[in-house]
C-alpha cells in the first residue's frame, strides 16, 4: 500500500508543471488586475502616439493660422485650435513626447543616482551610512519647488534643466528605499555565501543585492514617473517649464485659461490627457506592487 502511494506521488510530481519564476508569476498576477491591465494598454498607446509624432502629426505643431482662432473640435481638427490657430491634436501628440521624456528620463537618472548611494549606505553602514543619511535628510528639508525654481532661473527654462531639477529634488526616495533593501538583504544566507566564496563588494552589491531589490525599485520608479510629469506640467503652467514653440501639456492648459469660458477645449484636452496618464501610471504602480509582493498568494 505504501509503495503504491509513493508511486502515485512520484507520478503526480512528474506531471506537475515547473515552478514559476518570480517574474512569470508576477506577470500572471498583474494580468488579473484589470485596472493595471487597462493602464498598461493606455500607456502602450501613449508611447505609440509619441513615437508616431516623431515622423507624423496632422499639422505642423508650430504652424500658426491653419484654423480659425479658438476653432472648436471638427472633422478637420479633432481637438480644435488654440488662440493663434494651431492644431491642438498635433501639439498634444508632441506634448506626449515631452511628458514621457520627463517622466521616464527623470526616473532613470533617479535610479542612477539613488541606487548606488543606497547600496553603499546600506551595505557598509557605520560612518558612511551616517554621512549619506544626513545628506538625504538635508535634501528632504529643502522645498523641492524652491530648488527647481532656482535651478530653472539660474540655468534657464529648458527640458534638460527641468529634468535635472526634478532629479535633484527626487533622488532621496530611491536612495532610502535602496538603503532599506540593502540592509535587509546583506544578512541573507546567499550574501554570506558570496562573501565566503571571496566575492568582492562590487560583485555582491551589483550582482546579488541589486537584482534582488529590482522589484521594489521598479515599483518606486513607476510611482515616480507621474510625480515627475505633474511637476513638469506645473512648472510649464507657471511659464518656467518647457519653452515655446515646444508644447507641453502644462503650458497648453495655461495658454487656454484666458479663453476658458468660450473655448474650454484648449484647457480640457491637455488636462484630460495629463489626468489619464497620471492615473495610468498610478494604477500600473499599484498593480506592480501587488504582483511583485512575495507575500501575495500565488
Amino acid at each position: 500500500m505504501a509503495t503504491a502511494t509513493t508511486t502515485a506521488q512520484v507520478s503526480e510530481a512528474e506531471i506537475l508543471p515547473e515552478q514559476q519564476t518570480l517574474w512569470s508569476d508576477a506577470w500572471r498576477r498583474l494580468k488579473r488586475n484589470r485596472l493595471a491591465l487597462v493602464a498598461t494598454i493606455y500607456l502602450v498607446f501613449l508611447i505609440v502616439v509619441a513615437l508616431v509624432a516623431l515622423v507624423y502629426t496632422p499639422y505642423r505643431m508650430s504652424a500658426v493660422g491653419i484654423a480659425p482662432t479658438y476653432a472648436p473640435p471638427s472633422a478637420a481638427h479633432w481637438f480644435g485650435a488654440d488662440s493663434i490657430g494651431r492644431d491642438v491634436l498635433s501639439r498634444l501628440m508632441v506634448g506626449a513626447q515631452v511628458s514621457l521624456i520627463v517622466g521616464v528620463g527623470t526616473q532613470l537618472l533617479v535610479i542612477a543616482v539613488g541606487v548606488p548611494i543606497g547600496l553603499l549606505a546600506g551595505y557598509y553602514r557605520g560612518w558612511l551610512d551616517s554621512v549619506l543619511t544626513f545628506i538625504i535628510n538635508v535634501f528632504y528639508g529643502i522645498p523641492d519647488l524652491l530648488v527647481a525654481m532656482i535651478m530653472v532661473f539660474l540655468l534657464g527654462p529648458s527640458l534638460t534643466n527641468i529634468i535635472v531639477a526634478i532629479v535633484v529634488t527626487r533622488w532621496m526616495d530611491m536612495a532610502r528605499l535602496m538603503r532599506g533593501q540593502t540592509m535587509s538583504l546583506r544578512e541573507r544566507e546567499f550574501i554570506e555565501a558570496a562573501r565566503a566564496s571571496g566575492a568582492k563588494p562590487a560583485r555582491i552589491l551589483f550582482g546579488h543585492i541589486f537584482p534582488n531589490a529590482l522589484g521594489p525599485i521598479i515599483v518606486q520608479a513607476t510611482f515616480g514617473v507621474p510625480a515627475a510629469i505633474l511637476f513638469e506640467a506645473f512648472l510649464s503652467f507657471l511659464g518656467v517649464g518647457v519653452q515655446p514653440p515646444t508644447p507641453s501639456w502644462g503650458s497648453m492648459a495655461s495658454d487656454g485659461i484666458s479663453a476658458l469660458e468660450y473655448a474650454p477645449h484648449i484647457v480640457l484636452v491637455p488636462s484630460i490627457a495629463l489626468s489619464l496618464t497620471l492615473l495610468a501610471f498610478n494604477f500600473l504602480g499599484d498593480g506592480l506592487r501587488d504582483a511583485l509582493d512575495p507575500r501575495q498568494k500565488r
